[in-house]
Formats: C-alpha cells, structure tokens, sequence
C-alpha cells in the first residue's frame, strides 16, 4: 500500500506464494492478511525453478523472470535499513 501510494504509476505488486504440496497451512497463513496468496502447483513449480528458500522475496520484472532476491529470515524488516533496502530494490526494478 505504501509503495502504490507514494509510486502509483509504477505498478508494484506484492504476492505470497505457497510452495507445492504444502496447501494444509493455507488457511492459518491468509488470515488476517492484506497480500493476496497463491498456491503453487506441481505443474509449475516455481518455487523449485526460482530455488526459493523459506522467507525469500522474489523480485521480478516486468515479464515475470526473477531479478532478485531478499530473505526475510536473514533481514530483519523491523530494521529501518533492511526495509528501506528492500522497497528500493522493489522501485529500481519497476522502473526498467
């Protein structure tokens, strides 16, 4: 909500993405939550092609190709620099 208000114009979008096979968490990850979430399927599997690591933000351009990677577990988003550090990486890759 932050980045839309202060960048309406860049189209930034934040989703949760449930790795395959774990659907039973489902329920207790959603609620209460603003970001819609996905589950990934076995079809797709995007959390094996992208090597997606539990807590990882997956950065991705325009066309869906990933282009960067932020792990929640490793920085502490409670951290002033930490979250500044990721919105800034969110705002240079909308505006390629």
């Amino acid at each position: 909500m932050e980045l839309n208000g202060e960048f309406p114009d860049l189209g930034i979008e934040l989703l949760g993405v449930n790795g395959a096979g774990l659907e039973t968490g489902v329920p207790q990850m959603a609620a209460g939550r603003f970001i819609p979430l996905l589950q990934d399927v076995a079809e797709v599997d995007a959390w094996t092609q992208w090597e997606v690591v539990y807590r990882d933000v997956i950065i991705l351009d325009r066309d869906g190709v990933p282009v960067g990677v932020f792990n929640l577990t490793e920085h502490d988003l409670s951290m002033m620099g930490e979250y500044e550090a990721l919105k800034g990486m969110l705002i240079d890759v909308a505006m390629l």
